[in-house]
């Protein structure tokens, strides 16, 4: 189940470590390694000796044509390793240890290439008069699986109740009417119910790293069962709540300044990356038609629903793609995050333009995905489309008030959403008490200086006379909450009944009055170490309003800009 680029070169890394062996350096892609894709260090099991182990990892069975064909070929790898690597890179300390070139993959040696395997082994074991003793050894599947099962799935790492829950979880794979309620079980109790150490010591950082790599199994493990049933969302909310859980466990445990804990965070972090590109890329297909979300058996309440919840999945997508663009030190790794996320924001432009349910909030909580959506669109300089989709948004909802149909409640409850697409439902004055994406679109009216800011206020006065407008802010003790359930209910304050001000630049200065009355940021662990992002995934997974900091920040920024644009103008 382990893929050679990013799995199986991902996981070796972290069992050698669990085996007592010192990899010398990770896998990177795009750069020659002459052979060897993993060089470790450490005493040898099978005889208890210290050696020097080159790894080189194939993906899938060895066949013929991998065997001896290309440049990836099993026989051209091996050859480099005894001839370029052994003579260039190999350090001074390392010479005089034995070498162990060992052959990693998660498949199996045909047998019509096993005899080419053998006798090339024969011939280039043994001592060698410059490099030492060298000897060769296969890891394929059957063998990773009883390494990993020894070093990694033992009970002090993997108890007994966690192996259940992975159990169930994997058993319940191919539903959608829940949530895998069972990993998250998993998750907790592998951050919160087992006293891990919060110290500096070389020990605590190990607990710590085991816990968060087998997270990461874990994850990988549900993703892999996922694929096989074709049905990626379980391992979407899985990897959305193991990222939020396990920062939550570091900021409680006041380890976020540990470098060793943090990077292997991130490696859990791009394992949540790896399951929602996949989501992303396996939806795309459908943006890029008319109606394309339609189908799959949904219905007129389904079909608004799904919208929604992929247009806030393309829109982590994007910002996710944004952070790694601005984090990668490269100026082709920065260009090629830039041109994916500019990517995947055309195929959200794509979704909302091919289905007209992004027009049609259901519920007052998708104000959630559309300001998601719309940060995504304006981050990826999709500007003209975030403006055009909020025009078409505040027409739209204001027309489905006034027939009294698929305009969003407030209750976000599924059952009035059912009673009133039936005529059956409560009066609509009722079922649109308060909102939050009206104040919310008024706001990106500010933001984007979109001219349709007075018609749109006006209608919201006369259509909406008897709606509390209401936006949620953040406050001191959020950060406590964010991470772990709807921290909407559990902390922060509403500002409620907002009278929207009369022009566009007065609402504009409104917003930065409130914003700087209102300002928390410095208490937010994710942005203060550098991870806004997971306040985004944090609203998309627990439904807490989004932080108004996110959008009106980019009012703040547009301001800055044009007072620049003014002293370049003066001087």
């Amino acid at each position: 189940m382990l893929k050679e680029s990013g799995e199986l070169d991902a996981l070796l890394p972290d069992l050698l470590l669990a085996m007592g062996l010192e990899p010398i350096n990770r896998p990177a892609i795009g750069v020659r390694q002459f052979g060897v894709d993993i060089p470790a260090v450490g005493i040898d099991p099978t005889d208890n000796r210290r050696k020097l182990f080159l790894i080189t990892v194939k993906q899938g069975d060895i066949n013929r044509d991998m065997w001896d064909s290309g440049k990836q070929a099993v026989r051209q790898s091996l050859t480099e390793i005894l001839d370029s690597y052994l003579r260039m890179f190999v350090q001074p300390e390392h010479e005089a240890l034995p070498k162990k070139i060992v052959l990693a993959t998660g498949g199996d040696i045909k047998q019509d290439v096993y005899p080419d395997w053998v006798s090339y082994v024969d011939r280039h074991s043994g001592a060698d008069t410059k490099y030492g003793e060298i000897s060769f050894e296969f890891w394929g599947g059957d063998q990773l699986a009883a390494l990993i099962e020894k070093h990694f799935l033992d009970e002090y790492l993997f108890p007994e109740s966690a192996q259940k829950q992975m159990r169930k979880t994997i058993a319940l794979i191919e539903q959608n009417e829940d949530e895998p309620r069972h990993f998250y079980a998993l998750t907790e109790e592998m951050l919160f119910e087992r006293n891990l150490p919060s110290d500096k010591t070389a020990s605590a950082k190990r607990k710590r790293q085991h816990a968060l790599r087998l997270l990461n199994l874990s994850l990988h493990i549900v993703f892999h069962w996922c694929k096989e049933a074709n049905n990626l969302r379980p391992a979407l909310l899985c990897a959305e709540r193991v990222v939020l859980r396990a920062w939550d466990w570091m900021r409680q445990k006041d380890v976020l300044d540990c470098k060793t804990t943090l990077e292997e965070y991130m490696r859990l972090f791009w394992g949540y990356r790896s399951v929602l590109q996949a989501y992303a890329i396996k939806m795309h297909p459908y943006c890029h038609v008319r109606d394309g979300l339609f189908g799959h058996g949904l219905d007129d309440i389904e079909y608004p629903l799904r919208t929604f919840e992929l247009i806030g999945i393309y829109g982590i997508e994007v910002m996710a793609l944004l952070m790694h663009f601005e984090h990668a030190q490269e100026e082709e790794q920065r260009a090629q995050a830039a041109a994916a996320a500019r990517g995947v924001a055309q195929t959200l432009i794509a979704l909302t333009v091919n289905n007209p349910a992004a027009l049609n909030p259901c519920f007052d909580g998708h104000a959630i995905d559309i300001a998601i959506g719309l940060l995504a669109l304006v981050s990826s300089e999709y500007r003209k489309e975030a403006l055009d989709w909020i025009e078409a948004l505040s027409s739209r909802v204001v027309f489905a008030y006034q027939i009294g149909r698929h305009f969003p409640i407030s209750t976000d409850s599924y059952e009035d959403l059912v009673s009133m697409s039936i005529g059956e439902g409560l009066p609509k004055q009722k079922l649109m008490e308060l909102s939050t994406l009206l104040p919310m679109l008024a706001e990106w009216h500010a933001v984007l200086r979109i001219d349709s800011y007075d018609e749109f206020r006006q209608s919201v006065l006369n259509i909406f006379p008897h709606t509390d407008l209401q936006i949620w802010y953040p406050d001191t003790t959020t950060d406590n909450y964010l991470y772990q359930t709807n921290a909407g209910r559990e902390s922060g304050s509403t500002l409620s009944t907002i009278q929207l001000p009369e022009t566009l630049e007065q609402m504009r200065d409104w917003i930065v009055r409130v914003r700087e009355q209102r300002d928390v940021t410095e208490t937010l662990s994710c942005i203060v170490h550098g991870l806004p992002i997971l306040g985004l995934i944090a609203s998309r997974h627990f439904r807490t309003p989004v932080l108004p900091v996110y959008w009106q920040g980019l009012l703040e920024a547009a301001q800055n800009d044009d007072a620049e644009q003014g002293e370049e103008t003066q001087l």
